[in-house]
């Protein structure tokens, strides 16, 4: 019985045939058979790209080499600088490493410098841009990479190039705070992903990928989730299981804002073992996001450890320096902000939104008003430019912590009842609590105690709801004594440490200190999650 294979040509096509239907394990196995007959550049690129979608990184780099030398031997300049993209793309994704990267696109560059316009000179130009973006936090760069890169996918035409250069631009618009603009090029990009064919079958889970994260990040939770499912659809059909799972992180933070954290864990979950089987290098954001659960959840010490492996992501210290400021520490915590707005520029508005955000509240518990103020001017004007009702519910939630410290209660409450109205309309729950808990502390302030109390309960009850469906820590172990129960009691009011002191005749540092401590006893990242917690077990 004959194959009706008997040249490597043939194993070549059939290869090909292989790929287009995503097949890789048999596009694998054909490819190897063309490479033990005749090594072919064509054949050790197909190699290339069924090991690729395989996830399996030896034989991908290995592959891409040999295919890019058999180019350059064969004066193929644009094969050649094909292959020089991916190598560069490949040991970002699974490496990391930047610098092999970089000199790989320079080789890719001038392999096609005789070639006036092509579509290796386009996701050459586009994966710049993406490097400039997610990497080096560069939303400048990337928009003109990704401007130039559109510029070249349209005069050849090739719409791979185009859809992917179009989404790197959406995501750089809105990096810069260019909200509309940089949407209405995202969902183009998108529509595109779902609507074309694609010779080069990466690019529009490429783009979707940028489409999903982008919405996700500035707090459009509703149109990523929409634009998660058609890239699950697309992962499920090509079994690209290294894209969803970048999807898959974007979709945990949608479901963990929501509220629904058993399935915020479980998407995260997978999403890090995904990356980390397959592309190591993307896991990091990944890890800031199930960290951030994990804090949430009340696993401070996971989530530490979570946030310390994706160092030196800007994320990362951020949500550690979020960390010290809740256990007291407000001096580590501005480090940590100042660390990060020192590495990033002005113009990425979304990236410095967070330590921004870390700064002022820092800056109000270490009393130090005036730059607080200042760093909340900064965190309200960004909001503004971001302008989801999540990111402004933020900017306000910033400015009411920032004029209760100042002793401006009348401020505070309203920053706060604006923050609880914004998150509540973006169903953001435990944002929402947090803001009520902040503006029964104001109404406890200026004397409207029956009115502080139901705002206290509701925060309470809203903390317990979400703890009862995702709180994965054992039970406390260590009882509260009568002094820390009587101190959590007015915590639970929404009183400050300055207002407990004064009720209980104790000095600030005092009930700070019996803060910290329970803190600790109930393994709970915040003063909302220990009142939440001993609600929930009856302890006060």
């Amino acid at each position: 019985m004959t194959t009706g294979i008997e040249t490597a040509d043939d194993w070549v096509a059939a290869g090909g045939a292989a790929l287009a239907r995503g097949a890789w394990a048999q596009a694998r196995v054909q490819f190897e058979a063309a490479v033990a007959d005749d090594e072919v550049p064509e054949a050790w690129e197909g190699l290339s790209r069924a090991a690729w979608w395989q996830g399996d990184e030896q034989a991908t780099l290995a592959a891409r080499e040999r295919a890019y030398r058999g180019y350059r031997d064969a004066g193929d300049g644009r094969g050649a600088a094909r292959m020089a993209m991916w190598l560069a793309s490949d040991h970002l994704d699974f490496r990391g490493d930047d610098a092999i990267a970089s000199a790989w696109l320079r080789r890719g560059r001038a392999l096609v410098g005789d070639h006036e316009q092509c579509a290796e000179r386009g996701y050459i130009t586009v994966l710049e841009a993406d490097i400039a973006l997610l990497a080096k936090s560069d939303p400048e760069s990337a928009e003109r990479g990704a401007r130039e890169a559109l510029s070249i996918a349209r005069s050849i035409p090739d719409v791979g190039v185009e859809v992917v250069a179009l989404a790197v631009l959406g995501s750089a618009l809105v990096a810069s705070g260019q909200i509309e603009d940089g949407v209405r090029q995202l969902e183009e990009s998108a529509a595109l992903a779902v609507g074309e064919d694609f010779s080069e079958t990466a690019a529009p889970g490429w783009a979707l990928c940028h489409t999903v994260s982008a919405c996700a990040n500035v707090g459009d939770f509703g149109r990523a989730a929409q634009w998660c499912r058609a890239l699950h659809t697309w992962s499920a059909t090509w079994q690209a299981r290294n894209f969803f799972g970048v999807c898959r992180t974007a979709y945990g933070e949608v479901l963990a804002t929501g509220g629904d954290w058993p399935s915020a864990e479980q998407e995260l979950v997978s999403a890090m073992e995904d990356l980390r089987a397959s592309r190591p290098a993307l896991a990091a954001p990944t890890a800031v996001r199930l960290g951030r659960l994990r804090a949430r959840q009340g696993d401070l010490a996971e989530a530490r450890t979570l946030f310390e492996a994706a160092l030196p992501l800007p994320h990362a210290i951020v949500a550690l320096g979020e960390l010290d400021l809740a256990g007291g520490d407000p001096t580590a915590a501005a480090d940590a902000a100042d660390r990060v707005l020192r590495r990033l520029g002005d113009a990425s508005v979304l990236d410095r939104f967070p330590a921004l955000a870390l700064l002022a509240r820092a800056r109000a518990v270490a009393g130090d008003a005036n730059a607080a103020g200042a760093a909340a001017d900064l965190v309200e004007r960004q909001a503004a430019r971001l302008g989801t009702p999540y990111m402004r519910g933020r900017g306000r939630l910033v400015r009411a912590h920032v004029l209760s410290a100042a002793g401006d209660h009348d401020g505070a409450r309203q920053a706060a009842e604006d923050a609880a109205d914004l998150f509540s309309a973006c169903s953001a729950p435990y944002e929402a609590a947090e803001a009520r808990m902040l503006l029964a502390t104001a109404l406890e302030a200026l004397g409207h105690n029956d009115r502080a109390d139901a705002e206290s309960r509701a925060g309470r009850d809203a903390f317990a709801l979400l703890s009862a469906r995702g709180d994965r820590r054992p039970p406390a172990t260590d009882e509260l004594s009568p002094r820390e129960a009587d101190i959590l009691r007015l915590v639970a009011k929404g009183l400050s440490d300055a207002q407990i002191a004064e009720r209980l005749f104790l000095s600030p540092h005092t009930v700070h200190r019996h803060v910290a401590n329970i803190r600790t006893k109930l393994r709970v990242p915040s003063r909302a999650a220990a009142v939440s917690h001993a609600t929930r077990h009856g302890l006060l």
